[in-house]
């Protein structure tokens, strides 16, 4: 039912800061593994974190193609993260079921005599 996993996962993000482009790789994380594996994440530790590239773009940019310019900088990282996390399959829960005649309306009067007592 619960498995833990160790994988090397690579994500990418761009950014204005170097922090906010680090952040935006890092949020990629979870969305990867669990594309990857069909499961609830119940928790994440990174391991390790490998920077495979880095990039600062410096631009200058202006008002009307003449005045007021200004350098700019956009940055990029690619890292791979190195991850161990554990997964809950939720194919192999055992549920209990059920069933009800009368459906919603049954429920609705049930409902109202529990809150009446």
């Amino acid at each position: 039912m619960e498995k833990v996993i160790q994988q090397k996962v690579r994500v990418e993000g761009t950014g204005k800061t170097k922090e906010h482009a680090i952040n935006i790789a890092l949020g990629q994380i979870q969305k990867k593994i669990l594309n990857e594996h069909k499961a609830m994440m119940i928790r994440i530790e990174p391991l390790g974190v490998e920077v495979i590239e880095a990039i600062e773009q410096t631009y200058t940019e202006r008002f009307m193609l003449f005045f007021f310019p200004r350098k700019r900088q956009t940055y990029k990282v690619v890292l791979d993260v190195t991850v161990q996390s554990t997964l809950l399959d939720v194919n192999e829960i055992e549920f209990k079921r059920i069933e009800e005649s009368g459906g919603v309306v049954n429920s609705i009067f049930r409902n109202q005599q529990i809150t009446e007592k």
